[in-house]
């Protein structure tokens, strides 16, 4: 068996960003964190005003994502596989300048990832 090797990110992040909007009058909040090259290496996923049941499970979610980028896994791969998942809360985003609607929480967020580092200009097809 291969070992596998974990990249983790410096205790002090030399950049983060924080996007916030609105998915169908629920706000959304997602904090990135980078590797000092730039790179991805976290992410962050808090809902307001949403279940303990659904937070949690957006934490985890988050937490898996990051796992998985720390790994090595390509967020190519990743915003592949998960773009286009529709559940709700689902419809018209309001507060971000390139995306104007997603069919999921998971959805938006790996557009999101898709606009700002793998530099996609459009609203990602399924």
């Amino acid at each position: 068996m291969i070992p596998i090797t974990r990249t983790r990110l410096p205790m002090r992040r030399q950049r983060t960003t924080t996007i916030e909007a609105v998915i169908a009058g629920n706000k959304i909040s997602v904090t990135t964190g980078e590797y000092q090259d730039g790179t991805l290496g976290e992410i962050f996923v808090d809902m307001h005003k949403t279940g303990a049941a659904f937070h949690s499970l957006m934490n985890c979610f988050a937490m898996l994502v990051s796992l998985c980028l720390q790994h090595g896994v390509p967020l190519e791969l990743l915003v592949k596989r998960f773009v286009g998942v529709n559940f709700e809360p689902c419809g018209p985003v309001s507060g971000h300048e390139g995306i104007t609607h997603a069919k999921s929480v998971v959805d938006f967020v790996f557009q999101v990832l898709a606009r700002d580092y793998l530099r996609v200009e459009r609203e990602v097809a399924e």
